[in-house]
């Protein structure tokens, strides 16, 4: 075992003689900032995308380490050699037709000098597959469905989701402190409607040779809990199938296990993981990640309300929504301060005696961390 081994299951029993004082075991910063490398490399004219980063202490506050300034390229084994762009903060993105019909490497050289290899890869290329669902017991279960054979027999999946979601009240006017008039708001400026965003987070994974005539029926992406404001007006999700290698599915089948038991992929690993990547000078120098090449496959799946109703959302936030009025001679103190947003005008007596209003939080989607702004993605009904 390597020195990285001995420190992991160290820690772990420190960990179960439950001590009653804090230990804060002494770790070099070699063990801190092990390279980890996330990626797939493209071929026949898909996006290559290489994330690096590095492991943290176990009394850090989480933020892993970028390598923005690092050179990675992707080498063939005949011909060809593609610089990766750095999009910043860790991540590397090639959109260049690669040749299916050769084996690749990926070298990567960091800023401070360090140089790192990965073995030569053979692609690997995904069969087509769906995307389903069910609703049971109030909840949505999404599922992938493939079929594989001899050259296809480990699988990985992994998505994103993006859902479309609304505050209960609209604010049509801003307040004008200069003024004191009430301002009307362009109808592409409001921000009622917004897109929020989410991916997977755990390790996705089947072997085919499990299953009769190779075909793997329903794998479970993703349950939507219901009062899920993922389903509450429109969901998007969208789904890419992996081809894995054995020596890769035995990779992410360690990250699957690790990240089940802790919490996340890539967190302290309580056991060693293997890799096809290897520092060049020193190969004893560890790594976590594994590099696998092919042609993927993506799907995507849109689900409306309306066809899993009944459906109830419930979004905390907004439980406390109410409308309330404000006249024109509070405009300044109630609007003006930021206690009130106005929403439009009070005119159920003549002449208009004011505006209902609500508040920020009720009335701006955008408090919550989603966007107004439509992705180019996104397909209305």
């Amino acid at each position: 075992m390597n020195k990285t081994t001995y420190y992991i299951i160290g820690v772990l029993l420190l960990t179960n003689l439950g001590c009653r004082e804090p230990f804060f075991p002494e770790i070099s910063d070699f063990e801190d900032n092990i390279l980890v490398v996330e990626g797939y490399i493209e071929v026949g004219g898909g996006t290559t995308q290489i994330n690096l980063s590095s492991t943290s202490s176990l009394y850090a506050d989480g933020t892993a380490s970028r390598f923005p300034s690092a050179e990675v390229v992707v080498l063939g084994e005949r011909e060809g050699r593609w610089s990766l762009q750095s999009m910043g903060n860790g991540q590397f993105q090639l959109s260049e037709n690669l040749p299916e019909n050769q084996n690749y490497s990926l070298s990567i050289h960091l800023e401070n000098g360090e140089r790192y290899l990965s073995e030569m890869i053979s692609p690997l290329i995904s069969p087509e597959f769906d995307i389903s669902y069910t609703k049971q017991e109030g909840d949505v279960q999404v599922y992938a469905n493939t079929r594989g054979d001899e050259q296809s027999e480990f699988f990985l999946w992994v998505y994103e989701e993006t859902w479309m979601y609304r505050t209960p009240q609209i604010s049509y006017f801003n307040y004008d402190d200069a003024s004191g008039n009430m301002v009307l708001i362009d109808q592409e400026d409001l921000t009622y409607r917004c897109w929020n965003f989410d991916q997977s987070r755990r390790v996705i994974l089947e072997a085919s040779s499990r299953f009769e005539d190779n075909r793997i029926f329903q794998k479970e992406l993703l349950t939507i809990d219901s009062l899920s404001e993922k389903l509450g007006i429109r969901y998007r999700i969208h789904a890419r199938q992996y081809v894995l290698d054995r020596e890769a599915y035995v990779f992410w089948e360690g990250i699957r296990r690790n990240s089940d038991d802790i919490g996340s992929i890539f967190s302290p690993l309580p056991s060693a993981v293997s890799t096809n990547i290897y520092h060049v000078e020193n190969p004893d120098i560890p790594v976590i990640g594994y590099i696998s090449a092919g042609i993927s496959r993506e799907k995507e799946l849109y689900i409306n309300r309306d066809e899993v109703s009944p459906w109830r959302t419930v979004i905390g936030d907004y439980q406390g929504c109410l409308i309330d009025t404000v006249a024109i001679a509070d405009y300044d103190q109630k609007f003006g301060q930021g206690e009130y947003v106005p929403l439009y005008e009070d005119c159920e007596t003549f002449p208009c005696s004011g505006f209902f209003a609500s508040t920020a939080g009720c009335t701006d989607c955008r408090i919550r961390g989603g966007t107004t702004i439509k992705p180019d993605y996104w397909i209305d009904e």
